[in-house]
């Protein structure tokens, strides 16, 4: 009689998006169970739209399947298909979904959902830090030999969201205060884009700044030479636009000093966040009313509680603590006592069978 195929312990179902598969491998490797990687969407830039690709997702089931964001829909193929076994933890919005449907929920922070015993709140995205820089790093090995003055402020500059706008004024004023903020304290300012900035921000920033140091454009076809990863672990102090959840835990995680530029909003963003803080609970439990997205009011909270701080004002008096950042702990606790109730759950009835 064949014996069936050893089922995989996780399967990480991913999208295009960098920081939220850097959650779901960090994620993956906290729990320390082997996992494979399965890339099951492709979304547009602004995120609106996505495409599927659902032909490695087949049985045998994994012991648990780590979805986020859009590749819910491959969560929603496998449930399809059978894989009642297999429990399913989902990171960010179940858009769509009943709130029961999934083992456990695990909202980002920005997020505004409801609560369940089956929804893990967390503090900030489950973003690691940059790896140690390697020896032959060509941002370092530039940064070293440039001999610009300390210290080093690093400004990164993100784009605009659905609910947030980075505009060329608004950047304008960022690179102008940053300018002035490098150039009074005698030291260097080091710039760089993502790929999400304008196209236009960039002769912004070439007309504005003036104080020593660089000005990186990212460029897609040479991710050798971003120096994000320098500048995290290198400046001493960081500034970035608050769009991105993700590059903020990045950055906070670094341990320097952090500012937060909030994005502006039009009255229209504003009066949607409001419409959209006022649906009923039920209708979101229900999945028949998505939650939203409020970076604003997180961002807002991180400053109140002093863990970063708002540009232009002082800057945060609690410095990053490893006590602070505790979230991946307790949620590797909750998934295996959940992947061990599950054990005993189907236990019996395998032996039985």
């Amino acid at each position: 009689m064949s014996q069936a195929p050893p089922r995989d312990e996780v399967w990480l179902l991913t999208g295009s998006r960098s920081g939220e598969i850097g959650q779901q491998r960090a994620l993956a490797k906290a729990l320390g169970r082997p996992w494979r990687e399965m890339q099951v969407a492709r979304m547009a830039p602004s995120g609106k739209q996505a495409s599927f690709d659902f032909s490695a997702v087949a049985p045998p089931w994994p012991r648990l399947a780590i979805s986020f964001g859009k590749t819910l829909e491959a969560v929603k193929c496998m449930k399809a298909q059978g894989a009642h076994q297999t429990r399913f933890v989902h990171l960010g919005l179940p858009r769509k979904l009943a709130v029961g449907e999934l083992d456990l929920i695990v909202p980002m922070p920005t997020d505004r959902y409801v609560r369940a015993p089956n929804v893990f709140a967390i503090r900030m995205p489950l973003n690691p830090p940059p790896p140690p820089l390697a020896d032959d790093s060509r941002a370092a090995l530039r940064l070293l030999g440039a001999g610009w003055p300390r210290p080093w402020t690093a400004l990164i500059i993100g784009g605009s969201t659905t609910r947030g706008d980075l505009t060329p004024a608004h950047v304008a004023r960022l690179a102008a205060d940053a300018d002035a903020h490098v150039l009074a304290r005698g030291g260097s300012l080091l710039v760089s884009t993502s790929p999400r900035t304008p196209a236009a921000v960039a002769a912004v920033l070439r007309r504005t700044l003036t104080a020593p140091g660089e000005l990186h454009l990212f460029d897609a076809s040479s991710p050798v030479d971003n120096p994000y990863a320098a500048y995290l672990q290198m400046a001493d102090e960081l500034v970035v636009t608050g769009d991105s959840a993700s590059m903020i835990a990045e950055c906070w995680r670094s341990g320097r000093p952090l500012w937060v530029s909030p994005l502006s909003t039009s009255l229209r963003q504003r009066w949607m966040l409001r419409l959209r803080s006022m649906v009923p609970a039920m209708l979101i439990r229900s999945g028949r009313v998505s939650a939203d997205v409020d970076i604003g009011r997180w961002v807002g909270r991180l400053a109140r509680d002093r863990v970063v701080g708002l540009w232009g004002r002082p800057e945060p008096v609690r410095p990053y603590r490893a006590a602070d950042d505790d979230d991946l702990q307790r949620l590797v606790a909750r998934i295996e006592l959940m992947l061990a109730d599950a054990g005993a759950e189907v236990g019996p009835k395998t032996r039985s069978a």
